[in-house]
């Protein structure tokens, strides 16, 4: 018996770490007793990312037949991001996101200063980039993210210049990589798979960035399903920033309320509005989600739970 004991105390340990390692999760219908907006808006979230990712637009929240509206500054925010085509997210998180903001600023002004002191000339060519823009470097193939460090003012461009003419490829980049990584920064030129030596960023990817700062997870969680169409459809070490993005996506959502992945038999009929809904009823189990402009579906309520490893 007490070798039976042993033996699964030293087994819970690698369960536990390899369900925190899992890079799916599956949401199991509960009962649930009280949910929040915060709750509410997470839902549609969940469920339009299956869709277009579009903006909400105007949203109608019910909780047992009680109309409910944000009232606490993160479900704003959280709002705030859904209602807008593209939601300006340095500006929305920059109070958030203040100490890597100002962290970021210092090390950029002393990687300028450091450049300079070498005779070369630098500058930073962008800092901040809108969505829009973002989307639009992704469909023009020069870059691989839909969501960057530059959409949080985290990230840098940088552009080396020799007689008044800017170097597009150079090995002073390297170098310039060199020095960013002295400060803390890190540099582009050390991303696997799509390299960018004229970039440097805060933090080594959005895995640490949502760790750090865990309400970010509601910005990345739009677009999961790309995430892990990366994951399914790359090369190990072309992916390990993607996986340890999910994991942490899962680990900061196992207990959290959702929306079970097969739709109900609807206990009424659909709305088939150009608004945005979320209704639930705690005591039947379910939520009616119904991105905008798109037909409504029930789902039962549960909390997303790790998927065990076979």
């Amino acid at each position: 018996m007490r070798l039976f004991l042993v033996i699964g105390l030293l087994f819970l340990p690698w369960v536990s770490q390899a369900q925190e390692d899992s890079v799916h999760i599956v949401c199991r219908p509960q009962s649930i007793s009280t949910l929040g907006v915060r709750d509410l808006f997470s839902m549609y979230r969940q469920r339009d990312t299956l869709q277009s990712h579009g903006a909400s637009g105007p949203m109608q929240l019910q909780i047992n037949g009680r109309e409910v509206m944000p009232t606490d500054s993160i479900s704003k925010l959280y709002l705030a991001s859904l209602v807008a085509d593209y939601p300006a997210l340095d500006s929305l998180w920059s109070s958030y996101l203040q100490p890597e903001i100002q962290a970021f600023s210092a090390q950029k002004d002393s990687l300028l200063q450091h450049i300079r002191a070498k005779g070369w000339a630098m500058r930073y060519v962008q800092a901040i980039r809108n969505l829009k823009r973002q989307q639009q470097l992704n469909a023009m193939g020069r870059s691989k993210v839909l969501l960057s460090f530059h959409n949080f003012n985290l990230a840098a461009d940088v552009g080396l210049y020799s007689r008044g003419r800017y170097l597009r490829r150079s090995t002073r980049y390297s170098q310039m990589g060199q020095a960013a990584k002295a400060l803390g920064l890190f540099w582009g030129g050390d991303f696997v798979g799509f390299p960018d030596p004229g970039h440097v960023q805060r933090l080594v990817n959005s895995a640490a960035l949502v760790k750090q700062y865990p309400l970010l997870a509601f910005e990345f969680e739009k677009y999961r399903d790309h995430y892990a169409r990366i994951y399914a459809a790359g090369r190990p070490e072309n992916v390990q920033d993607t996986r340890e993005l999910l994991v942490t996506l899962n680990t900061l959502k196992v207990g959290q309320i959702c929306a079970c992945q097969y739709a109900l038999i609807p206990p009424q009929n659909n709305l088939f509005s150009e608004s945005a809904y979320v209704l639930a009823d705690t005591q039947a189990g379910w939520v009616y989600v119904q991105p905008r402009g798109s037909n409504g579906y029930y789902y039962a309520l549960g909390r997303w739970e790790f998927v065990a490893k076979k």
